[in-house]
C-alpha cells in the first residue's frame, strides 16, 4: 500500500472546495527574516475581522495573532519555502467561532519559489469541538 500525503490530500479538497464556494487565499514572501503578507482575497479579511491594511505588508510577527503563536507560523512557512506543501487547522482570535483548514504551498517562478500560497476552508467551530485536531489558536 501507497503512503498518501496528506498535505497533498487536503490541498486538492481545498481545490475543489474552492470550485464550489469561492476561493479564500493569501500570498506570503520571505524578506530577510521574515514573512510578509503580499495579499490576501476579501473573503478571507471578512471572516477574519480584518481589512487589508490590518495585514498586507505586515510580518507574522505583525499580525495579529496570538504572540506565543508567531514562531510556529515562521516554522510553517519555512517548511513550505523548503518545497513542502503543508497544511495546519487555527482558530483566529479575530473570530473564535471559526476554526479554518489552511494549506500552504511554494509557489515557483523559473525553478525558484518566490512565494508563498496559502488557502483556507471555513469550518464552523462546533462542528469539531471534541475532536482531537491539532489547532493552534492564532
Amino acid at each position: 500500500m501507497r503512503e498518501i500525503d496528506i498535505a497533498s490530500l487536503v490541498s486538492k479538497l481545498i481545490d475543489d472546495y474552492e470550485k464550489v464556494n469561492g476561493r479564500m487565499q493569501f500570498e506570503v514572501e520571505k524578506m530577510d527574516d521574515s514573512f510578509i503578507y503580499r495579499n490576501v482575497d476579501q473573503k478571507l479579511l471578512d471572516i477574519l475581522n480584518l481589512n487589508r491594511n490590518d495585514i498586507i505588508g505586515k510580518t507574522s510577527i505583525d499580525f495579529p495573532i496570538n504572540q506565543n503563536n508567531t514562531e510556529k507560523l515562521t516554522a510553517i512557512f519555512n517548511k513550505a519555502l523548503n518545497g513542502q506543501n503543508v497544511f495546519f487547522f487555527l482558530t483566529p482570535n479575530t473570530n473564535e467561532n471559526i476554526c479554518l483548514v489552511v494549506t500552504v504551498r511554494p509557489a515557483k517562478k523559473e525553478g525558484n519559489t518566490d512565494k508563498l500560497i496559502g488557502s483556507c476552508v471555513l469550518i464552523d467551530i462546533k462542528h469539531i469541538v471534541g475532536t482531537c485536531l491539532p489547532i493552534y489558536y492564532f
